[in-house]
């Protein structure tokens, strides 16, 4: 009988594939018992919270209630039941997933987890929202294999059990590029394929269930419960400041109960009874029963929604100190129960625009297969690390009632902190393609908290300015100053090239803001020692009010750090000048525009006079002090591929650029078997890691968004095949070695040349992967928004 996806192909590879629902082959990895996959694909939209299904068949992490930080669980619970003939299969593999959901920080006693309290960050010896450390389910089997497909919003499970029915599995959210509400809905659809496969008839039961919110997340222990009857039969269950509907749709009768949770005996029993729901109990469960003759599959359709309307600042509902947001998701769907109504008769329609948009994808043959699957999947991060607060008193008065704010978590488990520029500039580029609306949202919050100097923010609130986690009114200046304006240029330059260019009111209501940003940028350095070209390539003045000293930029390392001019913020400096400078001369500011090119002219002189060797740019010479660094940084070129990004021209003389990508060839890349390392020696040789313990990131390390900047550069370049090779190994390390597909991490190991993660969990950084379709075509950033563009595709396909 028919699966989801063929259950005899190669694991923890990409492959091709038919699947159910394509009308062509779609491509994925498939893993299996044993493999290695830190984390279930999440189940979730834009702004609902998530919750995590992991390959073993168990709930995962949680935050469809708002415990974002610290993250609840890993539940580690079985949801699905199979009852057939008197015996119970519960569709799992009894392996919970160690771990807690706490922000862990690196400089944290060991043993402990950071907590907003009632004295802003605290350590604590004890996780605050922890799942079971262990499951035993006596009196039940559970499944032998599970074979899991992933590809968001959706993922596909076929059980391998000794059940005399088959079943398949696929659990889906609606996430539908172009279409802004509905990817909103917080809402799952699971897809029950019951199948016959023997001569004899049978009759049984699957059943499903939810643990629902914590007491905590509910603001109440006591729980109303009130059944649902119609199209969608059901049950709603109510909290103060949580509610949910369980159910299934198309079904003459559901059974409805408490939650079954990890209790063997109440799974043993589904075939005959649900287990009783009490007052203080939040879980629930639903069953339908069925009959099956020899050769039959049918389809059960199970559905949760919820609402959970409001979250605090400080990462949890019982937060103390904490500002209250509302999410954006509840002004279009305000409750639980109407919206399983809806689902319920919407949902068909939305599944077929969802695999339809990622057909697009799999139908695009000029791209790898790997780079097909690995788009789609990278998606999972919106649901994730998103947040958009409507419009309240909690926020500024220049917010918007159409805008509210939106924003992105950095890292919910390692740096919870919202819209942190430099992630942004690496991160936002699927928002401006699929939702501009949300990339306008956060464009006019950095303008409304950008300082009266035009320094851009750092954080809209969050850990590194000492602030509630998931704040949006906490603005910081932060650090990484000579950094962040490019971030913020970058940003606005993206929207206003994807945008209707017949539209020119976002260039009148964002240039201001980019010209005193790019001005504030231009003064970061004043000492009088060095050159006005000195001046435009160099990090600040070491005084500068950054809240790091000395002054860093994206890569952060104390060793060997950043002193004078400096190769790469010279180059991104460059790139800053020329967005600007195109800018200003659409808006009509010549004079501004001569002011860019003068600062261009200097800044291109001093990196040649001062930085060039021949075959690269040096990492860094202070004029004053005469202290240099000769280490070859892998990443020198990151402003040449803003500008090739953007379609501007380079920066700095061709010949340089080839000579430096040669060297950077047989240097940081040959040095690791997965990306490029961020340093090494003159002579090609690594790097040795400080033996002091500085963070210095260490001889292997890098980080997978700039290796994927630096594949782009080759690509821009004339080597297409190296560059799109070169992305591949990163990229196939993290998915197909250390199983990081829905748990994308921030910095890679150093020590040694595993391709292991030094830190980071659901990294929005990562999103960088959606710059690679217009770099394999040689195009600008807006190339895929063209008519018969991949982006103008991928929109259309996801429509009604």
């Amino acid at each position: 009988m028919q699966t989801l996806f063929p259950t005899d192909l190669p694991a923890q590879e990409w492959v091709h594939f038919a699947a159910a629902g394509f009308s062509a082959p779609a491509c994925g990895v498939i893993y299996r018992q044993g493999h290695t996959v830190t984390n279930g694909l999440a189940l979730g939209g834009i702004d609902t919270g998530c919750i995590d299904l992991e390959t073993s068949g168990l709930w995962g992490y949680c935050t469809l209630f708002n415990t974002h930080v610290p993250r609840r669980g890993p539940l580690n619970l079985p949801f699905l039941g199979l009852s057939v003939g008197g015996k119970t299969w519960v569709l799992c593999r009894p392996e919970p997933k160690q771990g807690a959901g706490s922000y862990q920080h690196p400089t944290a006693p060991a043993g402990t987890f950071r907590v907003w309290g009632e004295q802003g960050w605290e350590n604590r010896a004890e996780a605050l929202a922890p799942g079971l450390d262990e499951l035993v389910l006596e009196g039940v089997e559970t499944a032998s294999q599970i074979h899991y497909w992933g590809h968001y919003p959706v993922a596909d499970l076929e059980f391998e059990t000794s059940a005399p029915v088959r079943v398949g599995l696929r659990a889906w959210s609606p996430f539908l590029p172009g279409d802004l509400a509905g990817s909103m809905w917080p809402a799952i659809g699971f897809e029950v394929h019951l199948r016959n496969p023997g001569s004899q008839p049978r009759q049984g039961c699957i059943a499903l269930s939810f643990p629902g919110p914590t007491p905590q997340e509910a603001g109440t222990t006591r729980f109303v419960r009130e059944e649902i009857s119609g199209a969608f039969k059901g049950v709603v269950v109510q909290g103060e400041l949580a509610s949910y509907a369980l159910g299934a749709s198309g079904e003459a009768a559901v059974r409805l109960g408490g939650e079954l949770g990890a209790r063997g005996a109440a799974w043993a029993a589904i075939a005959t009874a649900l287990p009783a729901p009490t007052p203080d109990q939040p879980g629930a469960s639903a069953a339908v029963d069925f009959a099956l003759e020899p050769g039959q599959e049918r389809v059960v359709r199970f559905a949760l929604s919820w609402c959970a309307p409001t979250w605090k600042g400080g990462g949890y509902n019982w937060a103390p100190r904490s500002t209250t947001y509302t999410h954006m998701y509840a002004r279009h769907y305000p409750e639980a129960r109407t919206t399983a109504a809806r689902f319920a008769g919407e949902g068909p329609g939305l599944l077929r625009r969802v695999l339809a948009w990622q057909e697009v994808l799999y139908r695009e043959n000029a791209l790898p297969v790997w780079l097909r699957d690995s788009l789609v999947n990278v998606l999972y991060l919106l649901a994730e690390d998103s947040l958009w607060a409507q419009k309240s008193p909690a926020l500024p008065d220049w917010v918007r009632e159409e805008d509210g704010l939106f924003g992105l978590n950095e890292c919910p488990r390692g740096c919870p902190q919202i819209e942190c520029i430099p992630c942004s500039f690496y991160g936002n580029l699927p928002l401006v393609y699929f939702f501009p609306e949300l990339a306008l949202s956060t464009l006019r919050g950095y303008q409304g908290y950008q300082s009266a100097d035009g320094a851009p923010p750092w954080i809209f609130g969050g850990c590194t300015g000492n602030t509630a986690p998931i704040d949006f009114a906490s603005p910081t200046r932060g650090y990484q100053f000579a950094t962040n304006g490019i971030s913020l240029v970058d940003m606005v330059n993206r929207l206003l090239r994807c945008a209707d260019t017949a539209d020119r009111a976002y260039l009148r209501e964002f240039y201001p803001m980019v010209k005193q940003c790019s001005a504030w940028t231009m003064g970061l350095r004043t000492t009088p020692l060095y050159s006005p070209g000195e001046r435009v390539i160099a990090m600040p003045d070491p005084d500068s009010d950054e809240t790091m000293k000395p002054p860093t930029e994206w890569f952060e390392a104390r060793e060997p750090g950043w002193f004078g001019v400096t190769a790469h913020v010279g180059g991104l400096h460059l790139a800053q000048l020329q967005l600007t400078r195109r800018l200003a001369q659409e808006a009509g500011d010549p004079d501004f525009a001569r002011q860019c090119d003068q600062w261009l002219q200097a800044g291109a002189r001093a990196m040649e006079e001062r930085l060039w060797t021949g075959s690269y740019y040096l990492n860094f010479f202070d004029p004053e002090t005469g202290r240099s660094s000769d280490f070859i940084f892998g990443y020198q070129l990151d402003g040449e591929w803003i500008l090739a990004h953007h379609g501007l021209p380079p920066a700095l003389p061709r010949e340089c650029i080839g000579q430096v990508l040669r060297t950077i060839e047989r240097t940081n890349i040959a040095l690791t078997r997965y990306g490029a390392v961020n340093y090494a020696n003159a002579d090609g040789t690594p790097i040795r890691q400080a033996a002091d313990g500085t963070w210095d990131y260490g001889t292997y390390s890098y980080f997978p968004p700039e290796a994927l900047m630096l594949a782009m550069t080759y690509m821009y370049n004339g080597q297409r095949e190296f560059g799109a090779e070169l992305a591949r190994r990163v990229w196939h390390n993290i998915i197909c070695q250390q199983g990081y597909t829905w748990d994308l991490p921030n910095i890679m190991r150093g020590d040694v040349d595993t391709g292991e993660r030094t830190f980071g969990n659901d990294y929005y950084q990562d999103l960088m992967l959606w710059s690679l379709p217009a770099a394999l075509r040689g195009e600008d950033l807006a190339g895929p928004c063209r008519p018969e563009g991949l982006v103008a595709r991928i929109r259309a396909a996801a429509r009604p």
